[in-house]
């Protein structure tokens, strides 16, 4: 910044004094910073630990919204803050504060010990310093960069026919947050039906293991994803039976925040497959893996930026 050394310009001060208040805000309570955060600023940039004084009379008041007039003695500036708070918009002002000093310093100068009468001029009018405007630099727009948050869910799914049981399910996906709206999920699922009829012809479990590649858009909350599924299953009991199953996803999340990075998530999922696995009991009874599937699974979701 311009002008005398902070030094100098602490030097140049009148008397000292042990404790000083360097700044007097008109409106302390409307400011966007303590007295304390400033005392803080001025004396961490301006003056060093040997230096001591007391600065001239100094006012801070606020202007508009995100700007505020700073006078120290006869000179003023304009600040432009923006929306920061506390020390970092205080050592903006304390920044100017310096250049104000150094401003008033610069402008002492010695008077001649005599001036002939026939030497006298006109005095020069006074000058007014140009406002000085700080922009401080604005935070980067929210949405740009990426952010990832790994949601783990737990809950149900059962296909549409009453031959497709109830099954458990436990979903892992790593949602990827690109720009304000474009989401990328890849994901993985446990889905398990516990043995029933255990001992009989009608003796059947299910455990499939699903790995999903989906995207979508954020609104809000809400996420809205869709892509292909595979799951890789195995029916047991009476009559087992492996094999892999192809199909498409569609899932709505929601998730409510519960402090900085750690949400609640409720997710819904709609899951349709090419094909089937049917089994078919001596006693006419059959079991069949989902054509269409709908699961709902509750969980949390932890937040984290790149």
């Amino acid at each position: 910044m311009a002008g005398l050394p902070l030094a100098a310009a602490g030097t140049a001060l009148a008397a000292s004094a042990e404790n000083r208040t360097p700044t007097a805000p008109t409106e302390p309570g409307a400011l966007p910073f303590s007295a304390d955060e400033l005392d803080r600023a001025l004396t961490a940039r301006l003056l060093s630990p040997e230096e001591t004084g007391a600065l001239p009379a100094t006012r801070i008041e606020r202007a508009s919204p995100g700007t505020l007039t700073v006078h120290v003695g006869s000179l003023s500036r304009i600040v432009v803050i923006g929306d920061r708070t506390g020390p970092s918009a205080a050592r903006v002002v304390a920044l100017v504060i310096a250049e104000l000093l150094s401003a008033g310093t610069q402008t002492t100068v010695a008077t001649p010990a005599a001036i002939p009468p026939s030497a006298a001029v006109a005095a020069p009018p006074p000058v007014t310093a140009a406002p000085l405007y700080v922009i401080a630099a604005a935070p980067p727009p929210p949405g740009l960069g990426s952010t990832w948050r790994l949601c783990v869910t737990a809950g149900a799914t059962k296909g549409t026919g009453n031959e497709e049981l109830l099954a458990g399910t436990v979903d892992i996906d790593l949602v990827v947050s690109l720009g304000r709206r474009l989401r990328l999920a890849p994901s993985a699922g446990l889905t398990i039906t516990p043995t029933r009829d255990v001992g009989t012809f009608d003796e059947v479990s299910f455990v499939g293991a699903e790995a999903r590649a989906l995207g979508g858009a954020g609104v809000g909350p809400v996420d809205v994803l869709a892509g292909p599924v595979v799951s890789r299953y195995s029916i047991g009991g009476a009559t087992p039976h492996a094999g892999v199953l192809f199909g498409v996803e569609a899932m709505a999340r929601l998730a409510a925040p519960l402090s900085n990075r750690l949400r609640l998530v409720v997710a819904t999922r709609l899951d349709a497959f090419a094909d089937r696995a049917r089994v078919h009991w001596v006693d006419g009874g059959t079991y069949a893996t989902p054509r269409v599937g709908i699961g709902v699974g509750v969980g949390l979701a932890w937040d984290w930026s790149s």
